[in-house]
């Protein structure tokens, strides 16, 4: 399924019937990603699973994907599909996007966010030293695109768990080679630029959910955890790392249709 933003064609699919729910993929992701969940989700709900640009089957738009840009792709479908109150689910990147969209300085979404779910993923900005690793990267994916992509879809996972996914982890590169160049480029300029998103918590935080993994070596677990207990938003630590939707599907799905019924 596609509809059209900016002469570019968004894709992204649908399957079940019910209240609506958007899962949102993460950097070098794409729809394909939420599949398990996808499946169990939709006995109850309507749930539509997008491809941001520069992933999956949705081409590259201008030269940095800015988290508010991927909010207005968001917003896009949102109003493509007339849908009247929606829930977000976002994984890593994902989360910044669904935070982004609910920000009220976005304007344009008041009483639609039904609820908001924070996979593996933080409404905190980059630290100085995290955007030097973007930048880094950046200068890597120039020179070396392969093997920044192998090497990026193997951070996301812990190293004790590297065997134990090795078929995971080779399905997620080969989805992840399906992101061009420019759009990789353009997607860390938009990760390294992101603001912080805490008051959107704040305003939120009794419709919010943030999950995240006791060992993630890619969000700062515990300023995260700080950031929920401050602003009263429900947190559950999984065993594991950054992939919890790989590493706990079974749990991961009971805490989302929990969650989502209340």
């Amino acid at each position: 399924m596609t509809f059209t933003y900016k002469q570019t064609s968004i894709h992204y699919s649908s399957i079940g019937v019910g209240e609506p729910l958007i899962l949102i993929h993460g950097f070098l992701e794409n729809k394909n990603m939420w599949t398990t969940l996808q499946s169990g989700l939709s006995k109850n709900y309507r749930v539509l699973a997008i491809d941001l640009p520069g992933h999956g089957e949705t081409e590259a738009i201008g030269y940095i994907h800015t988290m508010v840009d991927y909010a207005e792709i968001l917003l896009a479908l949102i109003q493509f599909e007339n849908l009247q109150q929606v829930s977000l689910i976002g994984h890593s990147m994902g989360g910044y996007v669904a935070l982004a969209l609910a920000d009220s300085s976005f304007g344009r979404v008041s009483g639609k966010i039904n609820k908001l779910l924070l996979l593996n993923s933080t409404p905190l900005a980059d630290s100085d030293i995290r955007k030097q690793e973007r930048n880094r990267a950046i200068a890597m994916i120039q020179t070396y695109p392969q093997a920044f992509v192998a090497m990026a879809v193997k951070h996301l996972f812990l190293p004790q768990d590297q065997d134990r996914f090795s078929s995971e982890i080779d399905i997620a590169i080969l989805e992840a080679k399906h992101c061009s160049q420019k759009g990789i480029i353009n997607t860390l300029k938009g990760l390294r630029d992101r603001k912080e998103r805490i008051e959107v918590l704040k305003k939120m935080h009794d419709k919010s959910l943030i999950i995240l993994g006791a060992l993630d070596g890619v969000i700062d677990v515990d300023a995260t955890r700080a950031v929920a207990q401050a602003t009263h938003t429900r947190l559950e630590v999984l065993p594991g790392g950054h992939m919890s939707y790989i590493e706990h599907p079974e749990v991961l799905l009971s805490t989302l249709k929990e969650f989502l019924s209340q």
